[in-house]
């Protein structure tokens, strides 16, 4: 029988990912027990309704997230009922975001005013001794005694009366749109592969010297104002970040 998607669900996210989740429940549920093979991509396809690059790509962030094994000529086996201890970050635009904080929480521990030195004015772009707010925590996945990074978030003097609003479950740029009515428009994203410290490793749960995978993100307005600065460092075996993007042919002949 052809059940489709549920509409209501597809209404507001990618097809793939619904479909990763309908696949997700099944798995949960033991109606494909591990060790067991899953449908293949024509049945799913005619299953869910769906195309095969839609399935593809769910069999793909399934087995991103260790629940998913393929084997050429055999099939895709199911390896676990649960997410391996990793988080895995797809990024197709900033709506994925949100995702992000929805998927891990922030347990702040610090909130202070500070005054940049020279190697914070070059992060944040400004001048040395510009004050700022700063927001520091763990991040954490649900369940997890684990942290999956240690976070750090700059924001701008002018904007600090959002101190009081902060939980660790909204975004920190969406407080800062809604109390002071400005928007931010883009997203400059960074990413290096860096060695954990002493410091780090003990509040991350981890040997000191491992490898690490920090991200930057700056988020400004339409005029180029820098709001806010997030710094996450993500210990290497917890964290996988991965980008989906598409051309757009344009043309007759292209």
């Amino acid at each position: 029988m052809n059940l489709g998607l549920p509409p209501l669900l597809t209404a507001g996210q990618p097809r793939y990912l619904v479909l990763a989740q309908a696949l997700m429940d099944d798995i949960k549920s033991g109606r494909y027990p591990v060790g067991g093979l899953l449908p293949t991509e024509h049945e799913l396809c005619q299953h869910f309704n769906v195309s095969r690059h839609t399935v593809r790509e769910a069999i793909r962030k399934l087995s991103e997230m260790g629940l998913l094994t393929r084997q050429q000529g055999v099939g895709t086996r199911v390896k676990a009922t649960h997410v391996a201890s990793r988080y895995v970050q797809s990024s197709e635009g900033l709506s994925d975001l949100h995702q992000y904080v929805r998927d891990v929480r922030l347990d702040i521990s610090g909130v202070r005013d500070v005054s940049t030195d020279e190697e914070l004015a070059e992060l944040l772009e400004c001048k040395a001794g510009q004050d700022w707010l700063e927001v520091s925590g763990l991040r954490y996945m649900e369940g997890d005694m684990e942290p999956i990074a240690l976070t750090r978030v700059y924001i701008a003097r002018a904007y600090r009366g959002i101190a009081d609003e902060l939980d660790g479950q909204q975004p920190i740029y969406s407080l800062i749109e809604r109390k002071y009515s400005v928007q931010f428009v883009e997203m400059r994203q960074s990413l290096s592969a860096v060695t954990i410290n002493e410091t780090e490793a003990a509040a991350l749960k981890v040997v000191a010297g491992s490898p690490g995978l920090q991200i930057v993100r700056k988020y400004t307005t339409g005029n180029g104002e820098l709001l806010e600065v997030a710094v996450n460092l993500h210990p290497g075996d917890r964290f996988s970040y991965s980008t989906i993007q598409r051309l757009t042919w344009q043309g007759k002949d292209a």
